[in-house]
């Protein structure tokens, strides 16, 4: 099991910031996922949305902003800065070796050139993956950086879609050499995807439980589906799926 923060948690915190990364060192999870898109003056800020309105409480697009101005922005709620890429790398890694690894999504149109020159300078491509839906910035990734793991956001992706991935029979046939696919969790209804996955040898993940009334069972359900990876959105939630599959694992032993 790949145990990921969803943007660094979304419960209790402010979601991609370093309040949200501390709680993910804190629970030392495999992957903090992040999402990167570029300021007005090309550098690498980590924010989900285009515009900073439901995190910010302001109306502006990232890409309208210079680094000076997003800077200067804070969260209503717990003070928090947008970070820079380079800032959260910079953070993360004065950890040691037991630090998370980080899954960079590169969310906004041309990052993926950016975000390879600043993991390459920092010397921690063995240290991250990078995932995505636009398979344009994921086949520029990988021929920048081809040993760093390539994961697909495959929900919402429009040129290579789940139905496409269920009719591939070899690994040659898929557009990059994905080491694992992620998949919203109310589109996985059978073991169709992680079987599928597991076929071709890639590791199948899930996100998608912020807005779940019981995302415990939910998450259950799905490792027993077959998925092997959880994108978790509620730092709270980690421990006790931590328990119950170390227990799930007992009893298979005995």
């Amino acid at each position: 099991m790949l145990y990921i923060s969803h943007r660094g948690f979304r419960v209790g915190v402010i979601e991609n910031t370093f309040q949200a990364f501390k709680c993910s060192l804190n629970l030392k999870m495999d992957y903090i996922e992040l999402d990167v898109q570029l300021s007005s003056d090309g550098r690498l800020f980590v924010l989900h949305d285009n515009n900073l309105e439901r995190i910010f409480q302001n109306p502006d697009s990232i890409s309208n902003l210079s680094r000076k101005e997003l800077n200067s922005i804070r969260s209503d709620k717990f003070n928090q800065k947008i970070p820079e890429l380079k800032e959260v790398i910079e953070q993360i890694f004065l950890h040691g070796n037991n630090t998370p690894k980080l899954m960079i999504e590169l969310k906004g149109p041309g990052t993926a050139g950016p975000t390879c020159k600043i993991i390459d300078e920092s010397k921690i491509t063995d240290f991250v993956a990078f995932s995505g839906r636009n398979l344009a910035e994921l086949k520029i990734a990988y021929k920048l950086l081809p040993q760093v793991p390539l994961c697909l956001n495959i929900t919402k992706c429009k040129d290579f879609t789940l139905k496409h991935l269920l009719k591939t029979t070899s690994t040659s046939a898929l557009p990059l050499p994905f080491t694992m696919i992620s998949l919203k969790s109310n589109l996985i209804i059978d073991g169709k995807f992680p079987e599928k996955c597991l076929e071709l040898g890639i590791k199948a993940l899930t996100w998608g439980f912020y807005d779940k009334s019981n995302p415990i069972a939910l998450i259950k359900s799905l490792i027993a589906l077959g998925v092997n990876g959880v994108l978790f959105d509620n730092p709270e939630n980690v421990p006790i799926i931590r328990n119950w599959a170390k227990d799930k694992e007992f009893n298979n032993i005995i």
